[in-house]
């Protein structure tokens, strides 16, 4: 008896905070510092829907770019985390995104004299997401970062991202 109450308490608490979170999972593109162009070979993120228009973001991805050092393949590998907020505008079968926040990045490059480097700052970002089915969504998303850290101090760099959102709820299409 106690074990079915315990799994009735936890999964009335539960439902609610399901009924307003997603996954998103993709891929793309990461001109970093405009100097090297990292391919994104996973970006996840979680939104949990604060107020009705409001999202709270929590996300990173995982980049590579491979290069060829005297007849041998080196990768350089980038780790961008987000943390921040979304502001959703609903149009009908389509959302429209802004976003802001912060993004602290991890930079692993074997032929700098640091192989890891640590870099954060704001960001700025606007995505659409087109429902597709009712608890999945294709997204298209652009992101400006502002970074500080590394030799140059301030460094600038773009994000190109598209993937499916799920939502945990089936939504209305």
């Amino acid at each position: 008896m106690r074990r079915i109450l315990a799994v009735s308490i936890l999964a009335l608490l539960a439902a609610p905070l399901a009924a307003q979170n997603s996954v998103s999972a993709g891929m793309g593109v990461h001109f970093f510092r405009y100097d090297t162009a990292y391919l994104t070979v996973m970006n996840a993120t979680y939104l949990h829907e604060l107020n009705e228009g409001l999202e709270f973001n929590l996300g990173g991805e995982f980049a590579i770019h491979t290069y060829d050092d005297d007849g041998s393949t080196e990768a350089r590998f980038l780790i961008p985390a987000n943390v921040g907020l979304n502001f959703n505008f609903p149009r009908g079968n389509m959302l429209f995104v802004f976003g802001t926040g912060l993004t602290p990045v991890f930079n692993v490059n074997p032929d700098d004299e640091e192989d890891l480097r640590f870099y954060m700052g704001p960001y700025v970002k606007g995505a659409l997401r087109v429902h597709v089915h009712p608890i999945m969504s294709w997204f298209l998303e652009a992101q400006q970062d502002l970074l500080i850290g590394g030799d140059d101090w301030i460094n600038t760099g773009t994000r190109l991202a598209t993937g499916i959102n799920f939502s945990f709820v089936p939504r209305d299409r």
